[in-house]
């Protein structure tokens, strides 16, 4: 399993892996194992993530936290799926743009280093359960 895999329109999918034995969430999709039970690989199956999640907190840190990451930098942390709290860069002019509670959606960001998922404000007047399963 890996990060993102390629959707039939050439587009990157956020992915995690799912559980079959505890229904658990484990980020990133290509962990040697379920991160709540401990179950195998083989009990594990990708998820697409590539949906509106909502900004929990944000801050605007100052320091570089790791390579290809400019500073200042909007980092946030979001539910990406049940129980799996990440923390994201968020490309927004400044961190009183997106308060928490604000719609996000992960989008694949080119770079030197081959590229990275940052998370993009969804407009206001769009539906954040776009896609969503019923």
């Amino acid at each position: 399993m890996q990060r993102s895999s390629i959707a039939e329109n050439g587009t990157r999918v956020l992915q995690a892996a799912h559980c079959s034995q505890c229904k658990g969430y484990s980020f990133p999709a290509s962990v040697p194992g379920c991160r709540h039970c401990g179950a195998a690989p083989e009990a594990l199956t990708t998820v697409d993530c590539s949906r509106p999640v909502q900004l929990l907190n944000v801050i605007t840190v100052h320091t570089a936290l790791a390579p290809g990451i400019g500073v200042p930098a909007i980092i946030g942390e979001i539910e990406l799926c049940p129980r799996v709290v990440e923390e994201v860069r968020i490309e927004a002019e400044n961190e009183a743009a997106v308060p928490p509670g604000t719609w996000l959606m992960p989008v694949w960001s080119e770079d030197t280093d081959g590229g990275s998922w940052v998370f993009r404000p969804v407009p206001e007047k769009a539906d954040p359960h776009q896609g969503d399963a019923e």
